[in-house]
Order: C-alpha cells, then structure tokens, then sequence
C-alpha cells in the first residue's frame, strides 16, 4: 500500500540500560501498526537497539534521549538523540570483543547514516532502512559511510493515525 505522506513517530526515554529495550518494544509495535515488512522491523529493532546503547553511554542521567522513526514510501528514518556532542566513532573490535561493532552493524543494516550536531550541546545519529525488500543497502559492508548532513524529515506532521491494538 503506497503511503502519500510519511508517518512519525516520537519517544523521549531514560538514559538507563532498562530504556534500550523499551526503545526496541516501541518500534516493534509501532512498525507493526504501520504494517512494515518483517524484514524492516528486524532490522529497525537491531538499529534502534545500537542507536539507544550508544545514548545510554554516551550520557546516563537525568537527560535521556529521543527515538524518532519516520517512515515513507522509501525508507525508514531512526534517529536517536542524546546530550554528548561527541561524534560517533566507528571501532575496530576484536573476535573476542563484547562490543564494539554496532556502528558497522547500521552501516550494514542501513542505506546511510550519519549524524549531526544538536543545540546547545548534543548530536542525533540516524540511520535510513530501504523500505523495500528489493533495496539493497548502497555502502558496502565493511565501508563506513557517514554523512554529517541531516537527514531529510517531512516539513508538516502527519495526519492522526489509528491507534493499532
């Protein structure tokens, strides 16, 4: 079903361990209300859960971080938002390593990512699935692509939607 106008969705949680799997919960549930390929809520559930990991680092405290999901007829949008104006660093983890490649995970996962600086003193990384199955990622695996520039996001909200039970 073709979709003439992007939906959105919003989420501020937490920065404590406990929030990441919430943000896992809302995107499952929300992608399944907006009808989503299997294939796309896998994938935006490993995003997301990277994403939200790296928040919760990042800056625990009382300032948490922001889930924002916009999908169109294309692509799916994730972006999380936190308080640490550092820029993500991809790195390079050992077979051994328990962690450490969730950046090349969403490169992987993702059509691009990248992030971009946020006011007074914070960043959003983002990252866009294909919405289609017959979209293939454009970055090969293993080459990180990043992208500084924001990403687009639709210039009005979309209309209410129904609430999925």
């Amino acid at each position: 079903m073709p979709r003439s106008r992007p939906q959105l969705s919003l989420l501020t949680l937490d920065s404590t361990p406990e929030s990441v799997s919430g943000a896992r919960r809302h995107t499952d549930q929300v992608l399944h209300c907006w009808h989503a390929r299997v294939e796309l809520s896998d994938a935006a559930r490993l995003v997301v859960s990277e994403l939200a990991t790296n928040a919760v680092r990042a800056r625990g405290g009382p300032h948490g971080f922001t889930l924002s999901l916009v999908l169109d007829r294309d692509h799916l949008l994730v972006q999380v938002g936190d308080r640490d104006p550092q820029p993500p660093r991809p790195r390079e983890a050992g077979p051994d390593a328990t962690g450490g490649r969730g950046l090349h995970l969403i490169d992987t996962l993702s059509s691009r990512w990248g992030y971009y600086r946020t006011a007074p003193d914070g960043k959003v990384v983002w990252a866009e699935l294909p919405a289609d199955a017959a979209t293939e990622p454009a970055a090969p695996p293993h080459h990180v692509l990043v992208d500084v520039n924001q990403p687009r996001v639709p210039t009005s909200p979309p209309p209410p939607v129904n609430r999925c039970r």
